[in-house]
């Protein structure tokens, strides 16, 4: 059977890897940190359950992935703009909260060990040359990061709470959050195209805004932060090379739920070589519409971001279930795939010096 070169052990890398060792692949995945999830440090982060109308947790199943790692589903959110605190309660959850990072049962080292499980060798602490592997994981695509992610981890004895916050002074052209699951919590602003400097600015208005609206006691913090690159049209083949996750481009532009869509991209990775299939068109099929509307939303942010969410506030008062609202939100529209050619042209100038 044929040996299979992965290069990066993250989520669209280990998916990957677990589907070929499956269909009896010899894997070997080269990753240049010394663990899985090394680039986090326990973060908590919300996988995505309303992109689609299928359950992510039933999707993962279906792409060969065991649940084996902590998911506190959410059917419950609030939503402010620094003034007005808004709540909804879903039928079904909004998202699962998952752990990121080299702790127990964090996403990272649940799939790390399905992997190695399977026989998979995963080299840490090693690097190796593109041209000498099958598939590239190795996270986000850019030199310079689009968006930046500032915010701190703590323990506490409040009450499990979701909540997201649009407000400009909180951050710039994206939002920011709170979420506490079971003693553990974090408050983190996300922002595109500023410093480190301006991130740390609106950070501490984040901080100021969620401690006032919400009652939140908070015990031995730690700083943590992140970056992230888009690319508008995603980089799936280069040089014989399957790209997959960040590396590939496949990120949700909107507002960067991109666990989804890397596990999903491991797996159609695999899928191309053991059915012998192209994966672009995989891809296509799979992800292509919602990568185009989020392109959309992008452009319509970046174009006006208080009126697109002043809209989203009114709108989210007038429905009854906002994972709804954000599935008609994630998902092409007639005006959606009527501005996305002139949403990809602007946006593609407007990165190209990220790039």
């Amino acid at each position: 059977m044929k040996k299979i070169k992965i290069m990066g052990a993250g989520l669209s890398g280990l998916s990957a890897a677990i589907n070929l060792a499956r269909a009896g692949y010899t894997v070997d995945v080269f990753e240049k940190r010394g663990d899985c999830g090394k680039r986090f440090l326990g973060d908590l982060e919300g996988l995505e359950n309303w992109s689609s109308q299928i359950d992510i947790l039933h999707e993962i199943k279906s792409m060969n992935i065991k649940i084996n790692f902590d998911c506190s589903p959410f059917k419950t959110m609030y939503l402010s703009d620094g003034r007005e605190l808004l709540k909804n309660t879903c039928k079904k959850p909004i998202f699962y909260l998952v752990k990121r990072g080299v702790i127990e049962n964090s996403l990272d080292q649940c799939l790390k060990t399905q992997a190695m499980d399977l026989g998979v060798n995963i080299h840490f602490n090693s690097k190796i040359k593109k041209e000498d592997v099958d598939i590239i994981s190795i996270g986000p695509a850019g030199n310079k990061p689009t968006g930046i992610v500032r915010g701190i981890l703590f323990e506490t004895e409040s009450d499990d709470v979701a909540a997201a916050l649009l407000n400009k002074e909180a951050s710039n052209k994206a939002y920011s959050y709170l979420l506490i699951n079971k003693g553990y919590g974090c408050i983190c602003s996300v922002n595109l195209y500023k410093t480190d400097g301006e991130v740390n600015t609106y950070f501490k208005k984040t901080y100021e805004i969620f401690t006032k609206l919400f009652d939140i006691d908070i015990k031995n913090e730690k700083n943590i932060g992140g970056v992230g690159c888009f690319l508008i049209k995603p980089r799936l083949i280069k040089k014989g090379k399957i790209y997959t996750g960040e590396a590939a481009g496949l990120q949700d532009l909107f507002w960067g739920f991109g666990m989804r869509y890397a596990i999903n991209s491991g797996f159609l990775a695999a899928k191309s070589i053991i059915d012998n299939k192209n994966y672009k068109k995989l891809i296509k099929q799979s992800l292509s519409d919602r990568l185009k509307t989020s392109v959309a939303n992008r452009f319509l942010v970046d174009w006006d971001a208080d009126r697109y969410y002043n809209d989203l506030l009114e709108w989210a008062k007038k429905n009854d279930s906002w994972r709804e609202l954000l599935y008609y939100g994630y998902n092409p529209s007639l005006f959606t795939r009527t501005i996305y050619p002139f949403a990809k042209l602007v946006l593609s100038l407007k990165f190209r010096e990220y790039f």
